[in-house]
């Protein structure tokens, strides 16, 4: 008799595909509230700044996240209203941008495939789709579980340190 394999059939190790999914979705899970954390934290940041600049000033605050980015790296920019006493932050900022951006939008917008090797370990294919200058831009990420956990504990190491410096700004620009 044949029989058709449901999604819980055992693999290896002691792992189901059930069990792998679980896991995949954890660190994407995971990967995703470090990033809304930071999000958060560069939104507050802005509110703030918002609401104590000077005459003249602008500081702007639009919709999408990038967007945001954009902005409070316009306002602790060296041509920017907070500059004096945004430096570390804009430092910090322009790092974390450079070091998690692209994979937040592979992460956040890609099509993920999942695949195991002889070991019981996961393999994440990542693939996107993007319009840039009204041409279509195609990512690809293949990560391996233990890169992925080195990846996840990165994300989170630098997530915490921009948000500590940017709520240190938010305390020296309100007082």
């Amino acid at each position: 008799m044949d029989a058709i394999a449901s999604n819980s059939t055992l693999l290896t190790h002691g792992k189901s595909w059930d069990d792998i999914f679980a896991e995949v979705n954890a660190w994407r899970g995971a990967c995703m509230h470090h990033f809304s954390t930071v999000e958060m934290s560069v939104t507050e940041t802005l509110l703030v700044l918002g609401a104590v600049k000077e005459e003249g000033q602008k500081v702007r605050l639009r919709h999408l996240i990038g967007q945001r980015f954009e902005d409070l790296a316009a306002a602790i920019g060296a041509d920017g209203p907070f500059a004096d006493k945004g430096k570390a932050a804009h430092a910090e900022l322009s790092q974390y941008r450079a070091s998690h951006e692209a994979f937040r939008a592979l992460l956040c917008h890609g099509v993920a495939k999942v695949s195991v090797d002889h070991s019981g370990q996961w393999i994440l294919l990542i693939r996107s789709l993007s319009i840039r200058a009204r041409q279509a831009e195609r990512g690809t990420l293949v990560m391996e579980q233990g890169e992925a956990n080195t990846v996840l504990a990165k994300l989170k190491r630098d997530g915490q340190n921009l948000a500590s410096v940017l709520g240190q700004l938010r305390k020296k620009v309100s007082s």
